[in-house]
């Protein structure tokens, strides 16, 4: 990929985020970098990559422009900026009142991208890439990768748009109303239940402190959204204990994800996981 060189001299910080941080041009201000540390700059290559194939395919999402190079040797990339943007996280912390609104909205784009299906092979399977995270798992024996390869093989497959890492942080929108999903580095095709099972972790499954943190909202708020979205996603009639079981064996392999590339052991998911290598269709 062609890159060019830039002098972050000429940016101002906006932010910083999981992966890396954010600027705004100087010289054009509807230029917004993201910038990625050195030991995450493979994420920025399959950002790039991902995030041009999804303009391309008519999702909405910031144009990406140019891979740069800062003169420190940081990758970054340059996109539109989206003035005025705000997440439907930051928007449920400073507008707690229009909960049920935002989740309609949130469940609507969710229903739109999962919608979309496209070209063959333009991008990985959420299967391939739950793979991909057993095989570098520095904590699995073989005997456990061989059985979540067959658990994860025997999945149901499906050639739906996925975001990769959908959550209410990750779809900002404007004053009018226009929405994009932003993040796209593990855009992939398969089951909308990898999509959702994001959504029900961010929800519901992490600590306060990093929901405040990271969704500036408390648990309450967040748990009162995903029950929220539920209804929307699914219809009026869901019950969310169904769909939080049937979210479960994906819950597992998304906290495997993580183990992988974080490179954290992660005990309490074991059970979990054992239960799955164990499921009956492999007998």
């Amino acid at each position: 990929m062609n890159e060019i060189k830039i002098n972050l001299s000429d940016y101002e910080p906006s932010g910083a985020g999981a992966l890396g941080e954010s600027y705004i041009s100087q010289k054009d201000p509807n230029i917004l970098l993201k910038l990625y540390s050195s030991e995450r700059e493979q994420m920025g290559y399959d950002e790039y990559e991902r995030a041009c194939k999804v303009y391309s395919i008519g999702v909405p999402c910031p144009e990406p422009g140019k891979l740069v190079r800062t003169e420190d040797g940081l990758l970054g990339i340059q996109f539109r900026r989206i003035v005025g943007k705000k997440s439907y996280a930051r928007a449920l912390g400073e507008h707690p009142e229009r909960l049920e609104e935002y989740a309609a909205r949130f469940a609507e784009e969710c229903k739109k991208l999962h919608s979309i299906h496209p070209e063959p092979g333009l991008f990985p399977t959420a299967k391939e890439q739950c793979l991909m995270h057993i095989r570098l798992d520095k904590f699995l024996s073989d005997e456990e990768k061989a059985g979540l390869e067959r658990y994860v093989n025997n999945l149901p497959d499906a050639d739906t748009a996925l975001h990769g890492d959908l959550h209410y942080g990750n779809i900002i929108f404007t004053e009018d109303g226009t929405q994009y999903f932003i993040d796209l580095g593990e855009f992939c095709t398969g089951s909308p239940l990898f999509d959702l099972t994001i959504v029900y972790r961010q929800t519901c499954l992490k600590p306060e402190t990093f929901i405040k943190e990271n969704y500036h909202i408390d648990a309450a708020t967040a748990r009162a959204f995903w029950r929220a979205f539920v209804k929307y996603y699914f219809g009026q009639e869901a019950r969310i204990e169904e769909v939080e079981a049937m979210l479960e064996p994906y819950n597992a392999l998304r906290s495997l994800a993580l183990e992988q590339s974080l490179g954290k052991y992660h005990p309490d998911i074991r059970p979990e996981l054992h239960n799955m290598i164990e499921y009956p269709f492999f007998k």
